[in-house]
């Protein structure tokens, strides 16, 4: 594929003109996208599904370039110098540490963030409304104080929140700091557990043992990664296990609370669109998410003795 031309406006306020072949009749009829993927996970699958999908519904022809970082921060950086030194197009992106990685690299074409928490705060956006570089898509934060809410109603004498992520992702870092501060205007205290890779997750989550009355996971990559032995450590240990985003389905979590992640897939995927048709990255405002959503995993939570208060019962999608 050659690289297309694209507004990505610049510190200057100019629009830079992409290398390539000029438009007319030789201009090759498809598109050329490398896609970054921090961690493997099923919720991180559907999401990168829903916006292929939908890059592919509004766009002829399009190629997609998948690369998997598996959660290692060195592959991470080696994937995105790959993706800088090729002829791809634009790029799409899932995780923090990896949209950063790639902007630092790329800033002549287009990068999709999908369901990124803090682009602002990570130095990729001016602002969600104007990004002001050649970043947008999708983001995924939720205010924990909304999230906060809904677990006061499910476990009435909740005292300690337990959590775990990656502190070198930021948006982590900011998802964190709203929680403790959230936490403590409802008179609760957040324990809290780190890691640094995949590997990590099963032990960092025995750690809450005791320590927590339920868990609560943030949108984290490497976590997400992570969420089978999470789960079986939470289960083994009897402990509530909640979801900004994940399959509710799988063992030990008893529900979700966040924001329809494919639909943060698709809302990306049609930003994208607009872009590869001709509009300016730099002035495509990110799409935030919806209302927070419940999916509750009946079976767990019948197990714990958890029951749904009639204030949350018109919210909850039974799975």
């Amino acid at each position: 594929m050659f690289r297309r031309r694209f507004l990505v406006s610049g510190a200057l306020g100019v629009a830079a003109v992409l290398s390539g072949c000029s438009a007319g009749k030789d201009e090759p009829s498809g598109y050329s996208l490398g896609v970054l993927v921090m961690a493997q996970a099923e919720i991180i699958d559907a999401i990168v599904a829903a916006f292929t999908k939908t890059v592919r519904a509004d766009v002829a022809t399009v190629r997609f370039d998948v690369k998997n970082a598996n959660g290692d921060q060195s592959l991470i950086a080696s994937i995105a110098r790959d993706f800088a030194g090729s002829s791809h197009d634009a790029f799409a992106v899932i995780g923090t540490p990896a949209v950063v990685a790639l902007a630092t690299q790329v800033t002549d074409r287009p990068i999709f963030a999908l369901a990124m928490g803090d682009p602002v705060g990570a130095g990729v956006a001016t602002s969600l409304d104007r990004p002001g570089k050649n970043v947008t898509g999708s983001i995924d934060f939720v205010d924990p104080a909304l999230i906060l809410g809904d677990l006061r109603a499910l476990h009435p004498g909740l005292g300690t929140i337990g959590t775990l992520y990656d502190p070198s992702n930021q948006a982590m870092q900011v998802w964190t700091k709203a929680l403790r501060a959230a936490a403590s205007a409802s008179g609760l205290t957040v324990a809290e557990s780190t890691i640094a890779s995949t590997a990590e997750v099963a032990q960092a989550a025995r750690s809450l043992d005791g320590r927590a009355d339920v868990v609560l996971l943030g949108p984290d990559a490497l976590v997400a990664a992570g969420i089978d032995a999470i789960g079986a450590a939470t289960t083994s240990a009897r402990l509530p296990l909640y979801v900004v985003g994940g399959d509710t389905r799988t063992p030990g979590i008893v529900a979700s609370l966040g924001p329809d992640y494919p639909q943060l897939g698709v809302s990306a995927g049609v930003n994208a669109a607009k872009v590869l048709r001709g509009a300016d990255v730099a002035s495509t405002p990110f799409t935030t998410p919806g209302a927070v959503s419940i999916v509750l995993n009946q079976a767990r939570a019948a197990e714990l003795g958890i029951t749904v208060p009639d204030a949350l019962a018109n919210r909850v999608v039974k799975a």
